[in-house]
């Protein structure tokens, strides 16, 4: 069987693998549904994969939602090779201010269960896990770049639900002084519709609302509309930089570095002129990519289990 590395970044919004991105929505059915495309099937039953997002709670590990994300992820990796068989290395992530107290339940829960078996999509998948690795997200995905930074930085990973702040001292992470704001773009959107609701008696559908903040703008908006959102997104960005401003950041002296979903809107709203020190690495799948290749570094110093 052949052996693979996946890394496996299960957000509130999204869940991501290095070559994939799906909206991490869970729905469970008592009988087969009678479409089968993004369907996992378990001993347990069927989940239609996709909208609406996971119910944001205290911890994923609360239910299986997490695990059938995991294993959809896994079969689009799979399926991308033409496999259906494989012995995985798995790669994972909980934020930075969260490793001590989720580490290990979070080893737990997929360590649960090494054997895999399920369908997706009418195709059955068979999966050993051979490792499972938790790691920091934010410093996961920044860690092939970090030799690169300014000696004073600061790493922004803006979430849907959290924006996470990792200060980077002499290019190493400073873990003691993390924070996670609880601002994140889910809170966005909420706000930019409540603005929507009180100016045109309506709202924009989240499918919209992401038009906007990957590219600037729509052409399936009113210009009205349009307008509201930019300008509700120029805001947000303004009270991200507020909360660093809070958190005693020198924004003129440290290297901002945007990562995550939520980074687009940074690229297209922020004032450059204003923030010169304002860099963005866009690219969703960042974490997946650095839990891969956290792995390939430890199984090169024979340090997985």
């Amino acid at each position: 069987m052949s052996e693979l590395i996946i890394g496996v970044d299960v957000g509130f919004g999204n869940t991501k693998t290095s070559h994939k991105v799906f909206s991490s929505g869970v729905i469970k059915h008592s009988t087969k549904p009678p479409i089968s495309s993004m369907v996992v099937e378990t001993n347990e039953g069927f989940y239609s994969v996709g909208n609406p997002k996971i119910t944001i709670q205290e911890s994923k590990m609360n239910n299986e939602d997490m695990l059938v994300l995991t294993e959809a992820a896994i079969a689009e990796e799979l399926k991308m090779q033409g496999m259906t068989q494989a012995d995985i290395h798995l790669g994972v992530g909980v934020p930075l201010t969260r490793m001590g107290a989720e580490k290990e339940p979070m080893l737990d829960y997929y360590k649960r269960n090494r054997k895999l078996v399920f369908k997706y999509e009418d195709v059955t998948y068979s999966i050993n896990l051979l490792s499972v690795n938790v790691y920091p997200q934010g410093y996961a995905g920044i860690v092939n770049y970090i030799n690169k930074f300014s000696r004073l930085a600061v790493v922004i990973d803006i979430g849907s639900w959290t924006i996470d702040i990792m200060p980077i001292r002499e290019r190493k992470a400073d873990a003691g002084n993390c924070k996670s704001l609880s601002l994140g773009t889910i809170t966005c959107m909420h706000k930019i519709n409540e603005h929507l609701r009180e100016q045109f008696n309506g709202e924009a559908d989240e499918i919209l609302l992401k038009d906007v903040m990957i590219t600037g703008s729509s052409v399936d908006l009113p210009p009205k509309y349009l307008t509201v959102i930019q300008n509700d997104l120029k805001t947000y960005v303004e009270d991200i930089m507020g909360q660093l401003r809070a958190l005693q950041f020198n924004l003129d002296t440290t290297q901002l570095i945007f990562i995550g979903g939520g980074s687009t809107i940074i690229k297209n709203f922020l004032d450059a002129e204003k923030y010169p020190k304002a860099t963005v690495i866009d690219d969703v799948h960042i974490n997946a990519k650095g839990y891969e290749d956290l792995i390939r570094y430890q199984i090169r110093n024979g340090g997985l289990k």
